[in-house]
């Protein structure tokens, strides 16, 4: 059974979702901040570029967002519940003679949704299909298909649920696609849903007809309502809310889309802040550390770089009761669910790659990749899973919908520029020696004194350990070198000035 646990402070949202009493999700909104993907915008085409085969389109936002060819020309509707967050992208499959000019003009109008966040200095992603995405369903405004998640494997149910939905009176050009919540739910459940998802479409068909653009027609669900809306099931066993007035939010919204769960909402009272009393504050501090340690003894490492994130496997201080094959095996076990737990924990998109240890017996490599494959299925991020190389590396994607929760929580270190490290004491007297000496071969007049402005750190050692070095240079150069001790200064920082 799983439990929703969301938290309430100044400023920001924190929902928790615990499988087991363990941490299997985690997810913080800024309110101050908040997120833009599914919201649906009617925006002006600033600008079409057939050589990218992308329009940029002012909707209002910090910076243009980008439509490609293959987002306006087809709607994607397989990967209709790869999450929650975000409706689908355009076919990848166009005929690729279609130039983006010949569907869409500068300074034309266009209703789009967001589907991809703005991240560094990238405009966000846009699609003109939009999907709605409800409880059971998603609305397909542009789409007449009616189709059934991939993720609902029995074939009966599927065909149940499809004759269902062909009985729901819809618009013309209008398609809907079951979600994995369907499986199970009877018509009235399906058509509530449906009902539900027409009315907000038509809104956003009003408002966008009378406002102009650029302006937002419609906002997504906050992250609140988002995780009660699709997670909230037989499965869970309680959701606790630690603020009253979200509280009722959350029951009035419940009672909406889902009242047969009315009951399963609580309010926590007891003075104990929620997450701690769950022990989630320990597992979220965990989410920002670069090594994992297993049950085992064995551990992982991460390290996101901005073009991938590596995942080192490592057996640590395990050495196991066997053979050392057996020890690697169950390291790499262990590793592989905790691999995609926390990838899906910290929310981190783009190329994986994943280094476990050497593996010699086939049937285990196999075992790895089964277990690894077998975890990610659990994310509502979309990924994609390439086999053991020669090295034992396994190379995979994860969506990038969004900035990973270490980048939203941290900022580059201004004292070491994101680079983890600093130069070493003797690195940098070295360095500031030689720094003096190039100075003093530039400028020759013999009058002339030099500071030499460091940290107090390199002072101490300039004036102590490497007094003879500096002194060397004073004969040479036959100068007065003053050593001049500045605490505002980064330990890397040297400054060099002539005195008369």
């Amino acid at each position: 059974m799983q439990e929703i646990l969301i938290n309430i402070e100044a400023g920001e949202r924190r929902v928790a979702i615990l499988r087991d009493k363990k941490l299997e999700w985690y997810f913080v909104e800024r309110i101050a901040e908040k997120r833009i993907v599914g919201n649906v915008y009617k925006g002006s085409v600033s600008s079409v570029l057939n050589g990218m085969g992308a329009a940029f389109v002012d909707c209002g936002l910090e910076k243009n967002g980008f439509l490609y060819v293959d987002d306006i020309t087809a709607p994607l509707i397989e990967d209709e519940d790869s999450g929650f967050f975000f409706p689908a992208h355009g076919l990848k499959h166009r005929n690729a003679k279609t130039k983006i000019s010949e569907v869409i003009k500068k300074g034309q109008d266009v209703l789009v949704q967001i589907t991809k966040e703005q991240l560094g200095t990238k405009g966000a992603r846009l699609t003109t299909h939009i999907s709605l995405p409800g409880r059971y369903l998603v609305l397909m405004p542009t789409s007449k298909r009616i189709g059934v998640s991939r993720r609902i494997g029995e074939d009966e149910e599927r065909r149940r649920i499809k004759t269902l939905l062909h009985e729901i009176k819809l618009p013309k050009d209008v398609g809907l696609i079951a979600r994995t919540a369907a499986e199970g739910c009877n018509k009235r459940e399906l058509v509530r849903d449906a009902t539900y998802l027409l009315d907000v479409y038509k809104k956003i068909s009003s408002v966008s007809k009378r406002q102009k653009s650029p302006v937002l027609v419609f906002e997504e669900f906050d992250i609140a309502l988002k995780i009660v809306r699709d997670f909230l099931s037989d499965d869970t066993a309680k959701v606790t809310v630690d603020e009253i007035r979200e509280f009722k939010r959350l029951k009035a919204f419940i009672g909406k889309i889902a009242p047969k769960y009315r009951n399963k909402l609580r309010f926590h009272k007891d003075p104990v802040q929620l997450f701690e009393k769950h022990n989630v504050e320990k597992e979220i501090d965990k989410l920002f550390e670069r090594k994992i340690y297993l049950k085992c003894g064995g551990y992982i490492t991460i390290e996101q770089t901005e073009g991938m994130i590596a995942i080192d496997v490592n057996s640590g201080r395990f050495t196991g009761k066997k053979n050392l094959e057996d020890t690697i095996y169950k390291v790499n076990k262990e590793a592989a669910e905790e691999v995609a737990r926390q990838l899906r924990l910290r929310d981190i998109g783009g190329i994986v790659i994943i280094d476990f240890i050497d593996m010699d017996i086939p049937p285990h490599k196999k075992e790895v990749y089964s277990i690894l494959q077998n975890a990610l299925k659990k994310d509502k991020a979309k990924t994609n899973l390439i086999s053991f190389s020669e090295l034992n590396i396994v190379e995979m994607t994860r969506q990038r919908v969004r900035k990973s929760l270490e980048s939203g929580s941290y900022t580059n270190c201004a004292y070491c520029g994101g680079k983890g490290i600093v130069k070493s004491d003797s690195a940098i007297v070295i360095s500031a020696l030689r720094k003096i000496k190039s100075f003093l071969k530039v400028r020759r007049p013999h009058k002339m004194s030099i500071e030499i402005i460091v940290h107090p750190r390199i002072a101490q050692r300039l004036v102590t350990n490497d007094s003879a070095a500096v002194d060397n240079l004073k004969k040479v150069f036959s100068r007065r070198i003053a050593v001049v001790s500045d605490d505002t200064l980064h330990i890397e920082e040297i400054k060099i000035k002539a005195v008369n």
